[in-house]
């Protein structure tokens, strides 16, 4: 009966010949016209999928397939625990060993598009923003999920500024008609690339502006609140305002300890006095040749 089924719903799919040779993988199988059957991928030649379920396999091309369904197993609260105790590379392994055997499908729409987004989010965490921005445009190509094409879109701008490319981050905000209408209803996460925009433009002043934006008007978001305090400690840091800069990430070591935006103040900490020592020795020089 449901080789019958797959004969009619799939006209003129016939057995794979030569697929590669790669582990079974339980999915479910959606085409157009919310069709969808249960099965097994059992391997892939070129355009072509095999698809089993039980019977004789079938061929599918891949870009008639509308979603791929995965039978993922992941332990989602190892990988929470890990990701809580901000063990990103740890997870980004564990993430990779996890979705390796998926890897053969990845053009095709499925359910690996939420990793993907977790993955992206911890590449950003610990600096390798080529990878970022890699997993960002995959993301942002995939229009199932309008959510997370717009957190894609985040980290795309936001990997082009930590890498220094602001032309480039700067054309993307245009793109996405991010760059106006940033006044006080503005949406936070926009604020906020637009003011590490700024601050990679050494406009201090406008970056600081929309930084303050957030924090005063999105207070009980922390997605964005965080970061934005912590980026006002960062502008205070680069006007060379320490004490100013000092005072915002105690408290950020006070009311978000034990968090991402915790460590990073504390390495800005080592900076700024840094910064302090040098221009304190800066003033006594200057004091002696008087």
């Amino acid at each position: 009966m449901i080789k019958s089924v797959f004969s009619l719903a799939l006209a003129g799919a016939f057995i794979l010949g030569a697929a590669s040779e790669a582990a079974s993988l339980g999915a479910e199988l959606i085409m157009p016209g919310g069709r969808s059957w249960k099965g097994q991928l059992v391997g892939r030649d070129g355009d072509w999928i095999e698809f089993s379920t039980g019977a004789n396999p079938i061929r599918v091309g891949a870009s008639t397939i509308e979603e791929l369904i995965f039978t993922i197993n992941i332990d989602q609260e190892a990988l929470n625990e890990m990701n809580r105790n901000r063990e990103y590379e740890r997870v980004i392994s564990a993430l990779n060993r996890t979705l390796a055997p998926y890897s053969e499908y990845a053009d095709i729409p499925s359910n690996l598009t939420q990793y993907n987004a977790l993955l992206m989010e911890l590449y950003y965490k610990i600096k390798n923003y080529d990878k970022t921005l890699e997993l960002a445009k995959q993301i942002a190509a995939d229009s199932r999920d309008e959510e997370l094409r717009d957190k894609s879109r985040i980290y795309q701008v936001l990997s082009l500024i930590e890498s220094g490319r602001s032309d480039e981050a700067e054309a993307l905000l245009t793109e996405f008609g991010w760059s106006s209408d940033l006044g006080n209803d503005a949406a936070p996460e926009k604020l906020y690339v637009t003011s590490k925009l700024l601050l990679l433009q050494k406009q201090y002043a406008e970056a600081m502006e929309l930084a303050a934006k957030i924090v005063a008007f999105n207070s009980q978001d922390p997605e964005w609140m965080q970061p934005a305090e912590l980026l006002c400690a960062e502008i205070y840091t680069e006007l060379g305002m320490y004490d100013s800069a000092d005072e915002v990430i105690r408290e950020i070591s006070l009311l978000y300890k034990n968090t991402n935006e915790d460590d990073q103040a504390q390495q800005l900490k080592i900076r700024v006095d840094e910064l302090r020592a040098v221009k304190e020795l800066d003033t006594a020089l200057e004091s002696e040749e008087i």
